[in-house]
């Protein structure tokens, strides 16, 4: 009789990993597959409501040469949402490790500050997140992040002007105020990733690079830095598509408003594998880059 007891060491954490992912490949076979493949057939179709229901002509790439050469707006918007990554990702990232950082430390109350470091993450959904901002927080309706009233800095704006600074430089601090609200929010997972990398990392090398005199500075960089590589890839990736498919971008605004609002199903099923591919490419071009910079701990 097999005994998972006698199964050696790597082929044992194959199987983890199998029965890990196993849900969810459940999961997508029963709810996500069908749907997927309806999607790319739509793409090829103008889809019409008819009193007999949706019907689709075939019209080939048509709805694909629209977005690209002829729709203003899906390039404008696809191209905000790129420009946003080159930001927003950094930032969230560097949030994330600074409160990872310090609740890996030993102190009264930790575990009450991690649970509320991924409270946002239970708690909240994107739909939620635009909720908020847009009605709780914000002056008005779609008002966007550098509305968030809670957070704009309006006290402290009349502070820094009592004080001299320019127009330029408050404005530079109510954008940072403002997204404190959304660093908050959107770096939950992270720091739990990065909390789990921290504490993989072996107590022997702090020890070993103490006893040669470096100091923690030092040993952040050298050892806490390289050793995070991993997870911080991983980081990058879920925080990538976790910006491009968060439901107050341009895109998914836009793809959402084209099938329900103007009921066109075909061409709203293009624009979202045209957006899935250029996150698919950007995505890739990411790991090309950052791949020979990940460390790999010997085990």
């Amino acid at each position: 009789m097999f005994r998972l007891q006698t199964m050696p060491y790597p082929k044992k954490k194959q199987l983890y990993g199998l029965l890990f992912i196993l849900p969810w490949a459940i999961g997508f076979v029963l709810f996500f597959a069908g749907p997927l493949v309806t999607s790319l057939k739509y793409a090829f179709h103008n889809m019409e409501m008819t009193p007999a229901g949706l019907k689709g002509k075939f019209i080939g790439w048509e709805n694909f040469r629209y977005a690209i050469f002829k729709d203003p707006e899906f390039i404008r918007e696809a191209a905000n949402s790129f420009v946003n990554i080159l930001y927003a990702v950094p930032l969230i990232l560097v949030y994330a490790l600074f409160v990872a950082v310090l609740l890996k430390n030993n102190f009264r109350g930790r575990g009450f500050m991690r649970a509320v470091a991924f409270l946002p993450v239970i708690i909240a959904s994107g739909v939620l997140m635009d909720i908020l901002k847009e009605d709780v927080f914000s002056q008005g309706m779609r008002g966007g992040v550098d509305s968030v009233y809670l957070f704009g800095g309006g006290g402290i704006e009349g502070v820094l002007t009592e004080l001299g600074f320019g127009p330029k430089l408050i404005e530079v601090f109510n954008n940072v105020i403002a997204r404190i609200f959304d660093l908050t929010w959107r770096s939950g997972v992270q720091v739990l990733l990065f909390l789990a990398g921290l504490h993989a990392i072996s107590g022997d090398l702090y020890e070993a690079s103490s006893v040669e005199g470096a100091r923690p500075w030092e040993q952040f960089w050298k050892i806490t830095l390289p050793m995070l590589t991993p997870i911080m890839l991983l980081n990058i990736v879920y925080t990538i598509i976790d910006t491009f498919t968060d439901y107050g971008n341009g895109v998914i605004l836009m793809i959402y408003d084209t099938a329900f609002s103007q009921v066109r199903f075909g061409y709203s099923s293009a624009l979202s594998w045209l957006y899935c591919l250029a996150i698919g490419l950007f995505l890739g071009i990411v790991y090309l880059l950052l791949r020979k910079r990940i460390v790999h701990s010997q085990d």
